[in-house]
């Protein structure tokens, strides 16, 4: 019933109710005849069918043609990465024994028979990712349309791609660099159970957390009575974010991954001597640019700076014999080259979106001018990334006998000795030396450099080092 005093609120008579849902219900038939009924001329449809069988045919046969037209050049073609599983799948179940078997152990061999048919389901899902992803990189029509679609898409409209971010003034950004700084903590349990959830059901999880790794490659030197110098190398992003976006001009220090002071605080705290070299970095930003515009990696002058400051942090461990001062020369050079994120973005080769850049390079020589050398015998061991080889691989056109061992070495006046890999720091180095220890005799420092991006994207799996003799 209405409150007293107020006015109850009309109602419409059933006529009026009946026509308004009559209303209604007319207009949702008249909706579904509409969706339902769509008229196509027959002409319309056979040209839509003709052109969709002609796609569906003609790209396969211009991609098989390619094939055997281009020159491969050592290149494994997508076709390869399918025609090799059955080879793969004869070898892998000539090498298993999939009659007998004792009575015994029943279970056991219905467990072994059930491990052989997921191995061999990997195989079969290895070979038809790798198809995947060589289809996607060397497509003969892909390679043709993607350069010149990039150009609009990144000089028109500001885009990258899968793995490029552009910033500003044409300063150009590695993806996996950018979601190191602005993505959760990498100790995170929720971000460390997704990590292990996603990998391909063809390859192992990885260990997510870097912390164990980093303890044993710490107790497996000082064994050895090796002390451990670990330099986490900051990214990009992390120093120049205000290349990135407006908003970050005035910003002072790095940006870093909320679980990185976590992470610093944890290994010290078993032991590890972490140099972390982010904000000197930050501090020479005043002065200009620490890393190459369109590069993933710091500009020489930037690393010969760190060069110095790590050679205090060797030198002061107190471990290093007195040697000879071996007469390093010096000699500067200017390079110019395009930087490893350009070339992600596959750009067409007469595109001028991001011209070479040019740098100086302090270049260390044997006393004879022939090029550094790195040397077996040394007390000190380097174990980097790309981050060390940038301007040491020639491969990577940043020039030679320049990198950042090579101004270790200068620094120390000493030889190095050095493992060094541009991939996969997160276990690389630390694999190779696990391959060969005996890298490790004579040594009294190893210094463990690595890209920050790693804490996040690495597979930290623990490794033990062989007992020292």
């Amino acid at each position: 019933m209405p409150e007293p005093n107020q006015p109850s609120s009309p109602r419409p008579s059933p006529s009026v109710a009946r026509r308004s849902n009559s209303m209604v219900v007319g207009r949702e038939e008249m909706a579904r005849a509409e969706i339902g009924q769509t008229t196509v001329r027959p002409a319309t449809a056979a040209v839509l069918a003709a052109f969709f069988l002609v796609v569906i045919v003609v790209v396969p046969i211009v991609e098989l043609v390619g094939t055997y037209v281009r020159p491969t050049q050592g290149r494994v073609t997508p076709w390869a990465h399918l025609s090799r599983v059955p080879g793969d799948m004869r070898s892998f179940l000539a090498g298993k024994d999939l009659r007998g078997g004792s009575e015994q152990g029943a279970s056991a061999e219905r467990s072994g028979a059930w491990k052989r048919i997921v191995s061999a389901n990997r195989i079969v899902l290895a070979g038809l990712s790798g198809f995947e992803h060589a289809l996607e990189n060397d497509s003969l029509i892909g390679q043709s349309l993607r350069p010149r679609a990039q150009v609009v898409m990144t000089g028109w409209l500001g885009a990258g791609n899968e793995r490029v971010y552009p910033g500003l003034d044409r300063w150009l950004f590695y993806r996996q660099d950018v979601e190191y700084v602005t993505g959760r903590g990498f100790l995170d349990s929720g971000q460390i159970r997704r990590r292990i959830e996603e990998a391909p059901e063809w390859t192992a999880p990885p260990q997510p957390d870097p912390r164990a790794a980093i303890a044993q490659l710490r107790d497996d030197l000082a064994a050895r009575g090796i002390a451990l110098v670990v330099v986490p190398t900051p990214v990009k992003p992390a120093v120049h974010p205000e290349m990135l976006a407006r908003r970050y001009a005035g910003a002072t220090g790095v940006l870093q991954n909320p679980s990185y002071r976590d992470f610093v605080d944890d290994v010290r705290r078993h032991g590890v001597h972490v140099f972390d070299p982010s904000e000197s970095l930050a501090a020479a930003r005043r002065s200009g640019p620490q890393y190459l515009a369109t590069d993933s990696h710091w500009r020489p002058e930037s690393m010969e700076a760190v060069a110095e400051l790590v050679g205090e942090v060797v030198a002061s461990q107190g471990r290093l014999a007195a040697t000879a001062d071996p007469g390093y020369r010096v000699e500067r050079v200017e390079v110019r080259h395009t930087g490893d994120v350009a070339r992600m973005l596959d750009v067409s080769a007469d595109a001028t979106l991001f011209p070479p850049e040019a740098v100086w390079l302090r270049r260390i020589l044997q006393p004879d001018g022939s090029r550094w050398r790195s040397s077996r015998d040394a007390e000190v061991l380097v174990l980097g990334d790309s981050f060390s080889n940038v301007y040491t691989l020639e491969s990577m056109g940043w020039g030679t006998s320049a990198g950042f061992v090579e101004q270790l070495s200068y620094v120390l006046r000493r030889p190095i000795d050095r493992l060094v890999q541009n991939d996969r720091g997160a276990f690389a180095t630390r694999e190779m030396l696990q391959r060969d220890p005996a890298r490790l005799d004579g040594k009294r420092v190893v210094v463990y450099q690595f890209a920050v991006r790693e804490l996040m994207f690495g597979d930290w799996k623990v490794m033990r080092l062989p007992t020292a003799r």
